[in-house]
């Protein structure tokens, strides 16, 4: 305030050797609202030969009155080719000694402000004799333009092992990795508008995947971790590998619903035989009103629930890693899940006690019991996540039961799929059988 009080003192004279007096007043919103007032009267009646330039990048910080005040110019963002041109007059003049493509990563990173390229560029001389890109990139932290292309072909080329190494080594060469993901974006988009046919969906599906990582990654404990799984997203989808998210899920009950619907058809047809069947000593459940398959059915039920309770309690490393399997069965105490042979680094990373301790308390609360899981591939057990297995338990139940007369082997498994499937419903639902059809 003190400092627009003696200016508006110092407006008063006329300039001695020129037309007019020209104040400039760089990143004005940072004015107080009492220095602000303090101009008003000299803004609204301006001597003749005073001009005022007010900067600033936020405009809309300024008060009404300030705005009502002045005319607006906006000024354009230079382009890289204008920014690399004035960089290289600037060099000459000063003797340095820079390279071409030097100045064209300054002008890249400065994104448009002439004021923040020529504070790079003097950076850069005291630091060396010469101005090399690798000289830059030191100075800024960032990845050189042939690591960025690099690892933008291996992305789209879905070779996750080779970028997963890419970032590992950046992130030990003390590498900005969120800087090095801006990088890729841009890289990415100049890709789309080179040739925007050309493999189109699987560069829109980085730019999102990897826009989201950047936003992850001001809040992530390790940054690296954020941009590992952005790439094991990108390029397992590229493969064509199904996912297990909240739509194949949907999709397990859509078909867990028809199979039950035509068990329902079977059992009208066939009946049935009575489903109190006795169970051995050594097969009874825990919990003697829940039995494995009725426990198996909860958990297929609440699994897209229980993924997004992982994210809402802030356990999102756990929901990655158990996003890619897909439980298969209960076994007592232990939530089978299985996982498809090239997701091994979500099977190792999930049985890591730091993720799966705080992943099985999560679904325990669920299922009002203390749980624990179990890993495994889709071709270790035998009820994949497709379904379609029997236990062998049911299977050699099957053989000692003999064939009715006129009843073929496929009739005979086709009711003893019927039962399990009715017994597990009702054990779920609590229902109970009123009548059956009469066998013909």
């Amino acid at each position: 305030i003190d400092d627009v009080r003696e200016l508006r003192n110092q407006v008063q004279f006329a300039p001695v050797n020129a037309s007019y007096k020209v104040y400039i007043i760089d990143e004005v919103h940072m004015l107080t609202a009492e220095a602000f007032n303090a101009l008003l009267k000299t803004l609204e009646e301006p001597p003749k030969h005073v001009v005022f330039i007010f900067a600033t990048t936020d405009p809309h910080r300024l008060p009404p009155t300030i705005l009502s005040r002045v005319q607006r110019f906006d000024f354009t963002r230079f382009t890289v080719q204008a920014m690399v041109e004035r960089l290289s007059k600037v060099a000459r003049e000063h003797d340095f000694k820079a390279d071409a493509e030097a100045l064209r990563l300054i002008a890249a990173h400065a994104a448009g402000g002439m004021r923040d390229a020529l504070s790079i560029l003097e950076k850069c001389a005291a630091f060396a004799d010469e101005i090399t890109p690798e000289t830059v990139a030191e100075i800024l932290g960032i990845a050189l333009q042939e690591q960025v292309d690099g690892f933008t072909e291996s992305l789209l080329g879905s070779t996750w092992p080779d970028t997963l190494g890419m970032i590992n080594d950046l992130y030990n060469q003390g590498k900005d990795l969120r800087q090095f993901a801006l990088a890729v974006i841009a890289r990415l988009r100049q890709y789309i508008l080179a040739a925007p046919a050309e493999n189109e969906p699987a560069r829109l599906a980085a730019i999102e995947e990897f826009s989201e990582a950047v936003r992850e990654m001001r809040f992530a404990p390790d940054p690296r971790i954020t941009l590992e799984l952005a790439v094991l997203k990108i390029t397992t989808g590229s493969q064509g590998v199904p996912t297990a998210d909240v739509g194949r899920l949907e999709e397990k009950v859509r078909r867990l619903e028809k199979q039950i619907s035509q068990l329902q058809t079977q059992l009208a047809r066939q009946g049935t035989e009575n489903v109190e069947r006795s169970t051995s000593a050594e097969h009874k459940p825990e919990i003697p009103s829940a039995s494995d398959e009725a426990r198996s059915a909860f958990v297929l039920k609440v699994w897209p629930d229980y993924l997004k309770k992982l994210r809402d309690e802030r356990l999102m490393q756990c929901e990655a890693f158990l996003k890619e399997g897909a439980p298969v069965e209960v076994e007592g105490d232990n939530v089978v899940i299985a996982f498809p042979r090239d997701r091994g680094f979500h099977k190792a990373s999930i049985e890591q006690d730091s993720h799966r301790e705080p992943a099985e308390r999560a679904m325990s609360k669920l299922m009002g019991l203390r749980v624990r899981f179990k890993c495994v591939y889709e071709d270790e057990t035998e009820i994949g996540p497709k379904g379609g297995a029997v236990p062998e338990t049911s299977q050699a139940k099957r053989n000692e039961e003999p064939m009715k007369p006129g009843t073929t082997a496929e009739d005979t498994s086709q009711s003893a799929a019927a039962e399990k499937f009715l017994k597990a419903s009702m054990e779920t639902f609590g229902g109970k059988i009123i009548s059956r059809p009469k066998e013909n």
